[in-house]
This record gives structure tokens, C-alpha cells and sequence, in this order.
């Protein structure tokens, strides 16, 4: 089972998002441990303190789902340690951060606002569970 921390910044209000977040959560148990840091601000320490670090950007390099999939394995194989996966707040990163990562993810060329970005977050790793283990999710 993969290890994954996601670091958001700032905390998800209440409502539909949340719901759907806290429903995906649940379907990713048998793919993923995920482990959720909130934090007020984003910061180089942070980041240095991670294993793999994985940021969002909408700069950031692009794969379909069956690409994700398979670059989540080949991290895994790889023996990496956690994958830390960051989604940046309302008003975005400070670019200079983007040195202390590992890997620039995009989700999609369109900017997303962060609560978002971290349900399809959630929703591509499920994905990539049912992929990685032959399940009918993803046809």
C-alpha cells in the first residue's frame, strides 16, 4: 500500500467538495494510506522535510489517467519514500518553491480553485487503485 501525504494550503469549507473529499477518502483505503496536512503557509522547510515531493501547478507536466497510474507504480518500484503531493492555496505558490520539487504535476491546463484541484487529486488516485488492480472503475 502506497504511502501518501497531501499538503493544502488552507483548510476545505464545508459542503459538497468536502462530502465528495471525505467519500473518496474512504474508496481509496484499499489503494492508498493517505495522510492530509493543512498548513497556513506554504514554506521551503516544509517541503524539505518530505519524501517525494509532488507539486500541482498548471505548468506542470501533463499524463492521462493510465500515465498516472503507471508513474505511481514506477515511483513505487523505485522503492520511493512517501509521495507528498502539494496543492497550493486560493492565490497560489510562490514560483521559488517549485526548486524543492521532485515533480511538477499538472491536473489540466484550466486553473482549478485549490478545493478542486484536491478532489480530482483524490479522485485520479482512486483511479489509478482500480487501474493498478484490474477493477472496473476506469473504462
Amino acid at each position: 500500500m502506497q504511502k501518501i501525504k497531501i499538503i493544502t494550503v488552507g483548510k476545505m469549507k464545508r459542503g459538497p467538495l468536502k462530502d465528495l473529499v471525505d467519500e473518496l477518502r474512504k474508496r481509496l483505503g484499499p489503494y492508498a494510506k493517505i495522510k492530509e496536512v493543512l498548513v497556513n503557509e506554504l514554506t521551503a522547510e516544509i517541503l524539505e522535510e518530505q519524501g517525494v515531493v509532488i507539486m500541482l501547478a498548471e505548468d506542470g507536466k501533463t499524463m492521462d489517467s493510465m500515465a498516472f497510474a503507471k508513474t505511481l507504480t514506477s515511483w513505487s518500484e523505485r522503492g520511493q519514500r512517501e509521495l507528498t503531493f502539494v496543492i497550493a492555496g486560493p492565490f497560489g505558490f510562490d514560483r521559488a518553491l517549485l526548486t524543492h520539487a521532485d515533480h511538477v504535476l499538472s491536473l489540466s491546463p484550466m486553473t482549478f480553485p485549490h478545493e478542486m484541484a484536491y478532489v480530482i487529486l483524490l479522485e485520479q488516485l482512486y483511479r489509478a487503485g482500480t487501474i493498478l488492480t484490474g477493477k472496473t472503475y476506469h473504462y
